[in-house]
């Protein structure tokens, strides 16, 4: 199996320690918990992955994981849902999707991004920006985007239209990290969120190379997360 660990690494991971029962950071985003006992088993179970000979050694990238499940080198890996309509397309076998296996817990990080209107742009620019949030996030607009794609719809509205409950009856696949979502939290975020990502992001791939052990890898990065986020407490 693969788990990327190029690209989003801390995304991937949260797959880990959501379901052994960790969570990352607080919702103000002042704290974080990289050293807690949960995250450094979960992340000595990736390790241990490669170890056993599950999971290739060192770094795996994201932007090859889904050609080495075409080209049949690897027979489960982790991924976005935004890789379903792909996979759907260029996978010449027949393949399942299942939810995140659970430890202590099931669930998964969600992703995406999200569309803001700025408070100081003009009132045209603002009326402009709501209409097309309204055009894009329309339910057949929504169904049919989550059908080109794989990602999961914005709204249950989409799932009720007649396109996406059809696509859903004939491909059951397109529906499962929906069906995941009561179990999902939110995507690891902090203040300064991309230096305290990048403080996770080396502390794992430090621990998949074996420059370092998951302790002090995960301890390494706690504090220099620390020292990023002291002026927000």
């Amino acid at each position: 199996m693969q788990i990327p660990s190029s690209g989003f690494p801390y995304w991937l991971f949260q797959t880990l320690t959501t379901t052994n029962g960790a969570v990352l950071a607080n919702e103000a985003g002042t704290q974080v918990k990289f050293d807690d006992p949960k995250v450094i088993e979960a992340l000595q179970y990736w390790v241990d992955l490669g170890k056993a000979g599950i999971h290739p050694p060192g770094v795996v990238e994201w932007g090859t994981t889904p050609k080495d499940f075409f080209e049949k080198k690897v027979a489960m890996m982790y991924t976005t849902t935004g890789n379903l309509t792909n996979v759907k397309t260029n996978a010449k076998f027949d393949f399942g999707v299942a939810m995140i296996p659970g430890n202590t817990r099931k669930g998964s990080p969600t992703g995406g991004g999200n569309f803001h209107i700025f408070k100081k742009a003009t009132p045209a620019q603002q009326e402009a920006a709501f209409k097309f949030i309204k055009w894009i996030t329309a339910p057949e607009r929504a169904a049919q985007w989550s059908m080109d794609t794989g990602y999961v719809a914005v709204s249950q509205a989409a799932y009720e239209t007649d396109t996406l409950r059809k696509y859903g009856r004939d491909f059951p696949a397109a529906l499962v990290a929906r069906d995941q979502l009561p179990q999902s939290v939110a995507e690891f975020s902090t203040h300064d969120n991309q230096r305290v990502t990048k403080a996770l992001n080396d502390g794992l791939q430090a621990a998949l190379t074996g420059t370092k052990t998951p302790a002090v890898a995960m301890q390494d990065a706690q504090r220099e997360a620390d020292r990023i986020l002291r002026t927000y407490k």
